[in-house]
């Protein structure tokens, strides 16, 4: 789908936008990219953190340090996400290391002596599918974080949302659909569409 990619194209050149404004003091662009990038931040910090203070306490943080480091953002680097989504580690870093732990990477470390402990690549994929995710309808949004986030069945999801089974699946089914052109741009063809 050409509209999709875009689509992306234009967004990450308002997200990168919104950081010179911000760079400039613009107090309005920094409300309009935490409301883009908040819920991927909360996201990305509980699966980092294992823990939803910490979660919480990292968007935040991470709020903070775009607002007082938006002018080292060199758009010639890299994209915005890019940028924040360093951001977001450090400060994740940082936090595990406040409270005496470690953050862990999005996807379980394969368990080997040689094993990396944290695997970049997977995070900046997850990064961009929760970036997504945020773009969808809020009934397909819910259902998909139930899924792949809380590792709910389907069955699961209907009960805790008091809603019929066919309708987890219809709107589980359009969700992943949506994503997968986005999907098959950053090479993530594991997730089956439902």
């Amino acid at each position: 789908m050409e509209g999709t990619g875009q689509t992306t194209a234009t967004q990450r050149r308002q997200e990168g936008e919104l950081l010179q404004a911000i760079a400039r003091g613009d107090q309005d662009a920094l409300r309009k990219l935490y409301r883009a990038f908040e819920r991927p931040l909360y996201t990305l910090g509980m699966r980092w953190l294992h823990d939803q203070a910490l979660a919480e306490e990292l968007v935040q943080e991470v709020t903070l340090r775009i607002w007082r480091r938006a002018s080292n953002f060199d758009p010639a680097k890299g994209a915005a996400g890019s940028w924040i989504f360093g951001v977001a580690r450090n400060v994740a870093s940082d936090l595990g290391r406040a409270r005496e732990r470690t953050p862990t990477p999005v996807e379980d470390p394969v368990v080997s002596i040689s094993a990396e402990p944290w695997n970049e690549e997977s995070s900046w994929q997850q990064w961009q599918i929760a970036t997504a995710v945020q773009n969808l309808p809020l009934e397909q949004q819910q259902i998909i974080h139930l899924a792949y986030v809380l590792q709910f069945t389907q069955s699961e999801i209907a009960k805790a949302l008091n809603i019929p089974l066919g309708t987890v699946k219809t709107r589980l089914y359009q969700g992943l659909r949506t994503l997968r052109p986005m999907r098959a741009e950053i090479g993530i063809s594991g997730v089956a569409d439902a």
